[in-house]
């Protein structure tokens, strides 16, 4: 059965979401996009229709349909997430039929999977997270609710990600290192040791720069 879809963002992850909608495991048809950028309400990105602001939520709370956070900002679809929780929605997986998932992977809700991914066993990723094109996870990793991760982002076993995490293009680290909640991690930095709660780090090896 096909699920009816709003699509929360019409910015790149949201049109990404659009354009593919047909690449992922599970059928869909999209009502429209919410985006609280006023310059996009009542035009037409991706063939789909920018029905309002973010806010319109409520009209369509317990009505059967599917949302997908199109954001990549953790700290922004953390923070719209904790304004509409109690309202009615399923949150489904988005996970590109050209990722590559091992047995043994667990999700959450509302994750989005994009192609060229490889997830290895025993891995296990919460609510609402974002794994951009061509990332890598090694086997026994965890990630925690809302992180995303950039492009070609290259995880060995047993990293653990917490929650809000944001990781940048390219970046990478060694096996069994933590990064806590709501840390940044520099385009193309090498984490070789334990990041702390809201610390930001670049470079090779990966240093704090607040």
């Amino acid at each position: 059965m096909t699920q009816k879809l709003l699509i929360i963002g019409a910015g790149s992850v949201g049109k990404f979401i659009a354009y593919n909608i047909n690449q992922f495991t599970q059928p869909f048809e999209i009502i429209g996009f919410l985006d609280d950028d006023a310059s996009k309400h009542d035009t037409i990105i991706a063939d789909v229709p920018v029905l309002g602001v973010v806010d319109k939520l409520q009209e369509f709370s317990g009505k059967d349909i599917a949302i997908v956070w199109g954001i990549a900002f953790p700290s922004i679809k953390k923070k719209m997430f904790d304004k509409y929780q109690n309202l009615s929605f399923h949150f489904p997986n988005f996970i590109s039929k050209n990722a590559w998932i091992s047995e043994a992977v667990t999700f959450g809700k509302g994750c989005i999977i994009y192609p060229g991914t490889t997830i290895n066993y025993e891995t296990t990723i919460e609510d609402f997270v974002v794994i951009n094109m061509n990332c890598s996870l090694g086997h026994n990793c965890s990630i925690q609710s809302f992180s995303s991760l950039a492009p070609a982002v290259s995880l060995a076993g047993n990293t653990s990600i917490g929650c809000s995490v944001e990781m940048g293009i390219g970046s990478s680290t060694v096996q069994g290192v933590i990064i806590n909640d709501n840390a940044t991690v520099g385009g193309q930095a090498m984490v070789v040791s334990n990041i702390s709660n809201a610390d930001i780090v670049v470079g090779i090896p990966a240093k704090s720069i607040k």
